[in-house]
C-alpha cells in the first residue's frame, strides 16, 4: 500500500466526522452519498432552523453545509466534496486529484452545476444576493423564474447530456468510475431541477444509475427507513 492509500484508509477508520446541515438533501445531499458511498462513519447532523441561528455566529461564513473532521472545519459543498474524495478515497478514483485533466473536467462539472442553479438560487433567495424587494418584486420574480425554467435550464441539461454522450465510461467527467461531480450532479437534477422540469431521458437514466450505486442505494434505503411511512 502507498503512503497515500494508508492515510485514506486510517482516516476513514479513526477520524470523527460530522456534517452539518439542514434535514433537507439541498447541498448536503451529494455529500452524505459521497461519505456512504466511500463507507466512511459519520454523525449527519440535521439542524433545525432554531439550532441554525444559534451556530450560525459561530460558522466561518455563517452558512451550511459545514463538515466537522476533528475539530477542523470545511465549508463550501464543491471544497467539502473535493476534500472527502482525497481524504477518504484510497482508490484516488471519487476525486483523481493525480489526474490533472480529470480532475479539471471534475472541477468543471462541479462549477457548470453551480451555473445552472444561479438564476433559481437568486430568484428564491434575493436578499442573500442583495436584492431588497423594492428592486426584486413578484412580478420581476416570476418573470425571472420563468426564464430560467424555459431558457437557461434548458440550455445547462443540453451540455450535460453531450458530457454524457461523450464519455466513453458513461460518467460525467468520463472519469473510470463515479467522481464526485457525478454524486453532485445527480443529487441536484434528482432532488431539485426534476421536481420544477422534466430531465432528458438520457440525463434521467444517468441520475438513476448513480442512485443505484449499491452503497448510495443502502443509504437512501436506511435514510427512507429512519424516516418511517411517508404520511
Amino acid at each position: 500500500l502507498t503512503a497515500r492509500r494508508i492515510a485514506c484508509l486510517r482516516r476513514r477508520r479513526c477520524a470523527s466526522i460530522t456534517l452539518k446541515y439542514f434535514d433537507i438533501p439541498g447541498l448536503g445531499e451529494p455529500i452524505r452519498l459521497a461519505l456512504a458511498y466511500l463507507s466512511v462513519k459519520f454523525t449527519d447532523q440535521r439542524l433545525s432552523r432554531e439550532q441554525f441561528v444559534a451556530i450560525k455566529p459561530d460558522l466561518k461564513f455563517g452558512q451550511v453545509p459545514c463538515l466537522d473532521v476533528d475539530g477542523e472545519e470545511v465549508f463550501q459543498s464543491a471544497a467539502i466534496l473535493r476534500y472527502v474524495g482525497r481524504a477518504f478515497d484510497p482508490s484516488g478514483t471519487l476525486y483523481p486529484s493525480d489526474n490533472l485533466i480529470l480532475a479539471a473536467a471534475v472541477d468543471g462539472i462541479m462549477d457548470q452545476t453551480a451555473d445552472m442553479m444561479i438564476g433559481r438560487k437568486v430568484y428564491k433567495y434575493k436578499q442573500r444576493f442583495g436584492f431588497p424587494d423594492s428592486v426584486f418584486t413578484p412580478q420581476l420574480t416570476e418573470t425571472v423564474e420563468t426564464t430560467w425554467r424555459e431558457e437557461t435550464l434548458p440550455r445547462h441539461l443540453g451540455f450535460f447530456a453531450k458530457c454524457l454522450a461523450a464519455s466513453p465510461s458513461g460518467w460525467i467527467a468520463s472519469t473510470p468510475g463515479p467522481s464526485v461531480a457525478d454524486l453532485l450532479l445527480a443529487a441536484v437534477l434528482k432532488t431539485d431541477v426534476s421536481q420544477v422540469a422534466p430531465l432528458p431521458n438520457v440525463l434521467a437514466d444517468w441520475v438513476e444509475r448513480v442512485y443505484a450505486l449499491p452503497a448510495v442505494k443502502a443509504w437512501k434505503d436506511a435514510e427512507a427507513a429512519a424516516r418511517g411511512p411517508a404520511s
